[in-house]
């Protein structure tokens, strides 16, 4: 039994599923290492590209 403050959700109170599709994850060396990772767009670098949210 859930304690009083701690109800179970109902089915009804869901969120929709993101629909963006996942981020590429960085791997191996890249993700453990020192350097700095290589961008993993092909054709861009740096941070010329960089992209500021507001």
């Amino acid at each position: 039994m859930a304690k009083q403050g701690m109800s179970r959700p109902e089915r009804t109170h869901t969120q929709p599923r993101n629909d963006q599709p996942p981020v590429p994850q960085l791997q191996g060396k890249e993700k453990h290492g020192k350097e700095r990772a290589k961008p993993i767009i092909p054709g861009t670098s740096g941070p010329d590209l960089k992209v500021f949210h507001r």
